[in-house]
């Protein structure tokens, strides 16, 4: 590759074959930087792949002196960092939801005999279909957290959010009929 300062002025200048040539040498070094950090290696391309798009439309207002290896070491390491992060706000929200859910429903229904209630959560969760059964079973009552039970499954976390959508709904719907049997007991 030529004199990095001949090339980072060819990037100020939006020269695309200087980019294809910073591209070519260290996307695959910042995949493996990156899948340090992060649990799958499509996390770690898409957080390299985002850096490169950021590179490009910022690298003309790079300064001439500036070194590309540290600019993108630098970028990966903030955006694996910043990822970890939000997931981490993300799955604190996610169990904080549950808690909420799960204890205003005992809250809601104030049944006298614990085991009823879960006694007829568990009946709803066995209609459940399999997948969702055993996705709403991993989260809660195995404890773990979305990206482990995709990981466990080799699914996405994606897909793991929409069936813990799906049963959450289906149980809240399904269970409405607890709401009025207490009213009627009262």
């Amino acid at each position: 590759m030529e004199n990095e300062e001949v090339i980072v002025n060819r990037l100020i200048n939006k020269d695309k074959r200087a980019f294809g040539l910073v591209f070519n040498q260290y996307y695959s070094i910042m995949v493996l930087y990156a899948s340090r950090f992060m649990n799958t290696k499509e996390e770690a391309e898409e957080i390299v792949q985002d850096v490169f798009v950021k590179f490009w439309e910022k690298c003309d207002s790079l300064s001439e002196d500036s070194s590309i290896k540290s600019y993108l070491y630098r970028s990966v390491h903030n955006s694996c960092l910043n990822t970890i992060k939000h997931e981490k706000v993300k799955d604190g929200y996610r169990q904080y939801v549950v808690q909420t859910m799960e204890s205003s429903y005992q809250n809601e229904f104030d049944i006298e005999d614990p085991d009823v209630l879960r006694n007829r959560i568990n009946e709803e969760i066995d209609k459940l279909p399999p997948r969702c059964a055993e996705i709403f079973k991993l989260s809660r009552f195995e404890g773990l957290k979305y990206q482990e039970i995709a990981d466990h499954l080799e699914i996405s976390v994606k897909t793991v959010e929409v069936q813990m959508g799906k049963a959450l709904k289906v149980l809240r719907e399904s269970l409405q009929d607890l709401k009025k049997l207490v009213r009627d007991a009262s």
